[in-house]
């Protein structure tokens, strides 16, 4: 169940990239495409836990650092998902349309709340030392990768010139900003007006 709840939720998204006028995410409102995908989401969520409880450490026993450091990966995947829902809100974070917010978590990464999920799946996967759970958690881990192929589309739409200016400015995922390459650029280019 799980993995094809995870399986529909990453070809729903492979039609949003080809055809962003047959999107599926982002939904943007309340229709059938957004309570498809959060039931589908609650199925997949669900059947990961179960698997990760039932199949415990039947593939491989990982060691004590390797326990620690995907202990480590998951609780700290946790708080910077849980700051940048808690920083753009619920139903924005549900796909549904809001503002652009580009404080708090949002400063290092145009999409800290998928940073934060791919690092809970992949220590968890790795806590659980199960194939199966590394099967589900891999297809969770691609959706959260190819989302903003989807997102940033709509983004633009929705908010034009504020969103371009801030793709700029930070990066997709994590790496570094520019604002300071950006504040120069606009430094040089008054510079040169007032020549």
């Amino acid at each position: 169940m799980g993995l094809l709840a995870g399986v529909t939720l990453v070809v729903a998204l492979f039609v949003s990239i080809r055809s962003p006028t047959r999107r599926f995410w982002a939904h943007g409102e309340r229709d059938w495409t957004f309570w498809v995908s959060w039931t589908a989401w609650l199925v997949y969520f669900g059947s990961l836990l179960g698997v990760s409880y039932l199949d415990w450490w039947s593939w491989y026993l990982p060691s004590t650092l390797i326990q620690g450091i995907s202990l480590m990966l998951v609780l700290a995947g946790a708080v910077f998902a849980t700051w940048a829902v808690w920083r753009l809100g619920f139903w924005e974070s549900s796909g549904l349309e809001g503002h652009l917010n580009t404080e708090g978590p949002y400063r290092y990464s145009r999409n800290p709340q998928y940073v934060g999920y791919v690092a809970m799946l992949g220590g968890g996967a790795a806590l659980a030392g199960s194939l199966m759970t590394s099967v589900l958690a891999l297809v969770g881990i691609v959706w959260f990768l190819l989302a903003p192929l989807a997102e940033e589309p709509w983004l633009r739409e929705q908010y034009g010139d504020a969103y371009e200016e801030y793709r700029k400015l930070v990066p997709r995922f994590l790496g570094r900003t520019h604002r300071e390459s950006s504040r120069q650029g606009k430094t040089d280019r008054s510079k040169g007006e007032d020549s």
